[in-house]
């Protein structure tokens, strides 16, 4: 019994420390990229968001019909406008390149309108 916990107990800390390593490069190659990179790589994973987002909406739209108005009038333009500021935010980078904060502060506010619309009719929950 006391061999076998202390083999569990080094796979244990084997995978911490093979973990560890893992995030750590992880971590050392997110600093080395330029401000541009990071950028797009949060853009991107921004578009993602939002596709998810409105796969889920529309989804729990179709269960529940009530809310096709608000859906139609309220949450689609939403959604359109933060389409256009994440293909804006592209187009400028073509240009002189991108910095995460430029991101932060002209995209992200335009998806947090969509969750927030949605999380008014229930299709998903607020956080916190």
């Amino acid at each position: 019994m006391r061999t076998k916990v202390k083999s569990i107990g080094l796979v244990l800390l084997f995978v911490s420390l093979v973990g560890c390593a893992y995030f750590g490069t992880i971590q050392d190659k997110w600093a080395r990229l330029t401000p541009d990179e990071k950028a797009r790589i949060i853009l991107s994973d921004i578009q993602g968001q939002l596709s998810n987002l409105f796969d889920v909406g529309k989804a729990y739209v179709s269960a529940n019909p009530k809310y096709n108005g608000i859906w139609k009038e309220k949450i689609v333009p939403a959604f359109d406008t933060a389409n256009r500021s994440i293909k804006t935010a592209i187009e400028l980078g073509k240009g002189k390149g991108l910095s995460p904060s430029f991101i932060y502060d002209t995209v992200q506010p335009n998806v947090n309108s969509v969750i927030t619309l949605l999380e008014q009719i229930g299709a998903i929950r607020k956080e916190g």
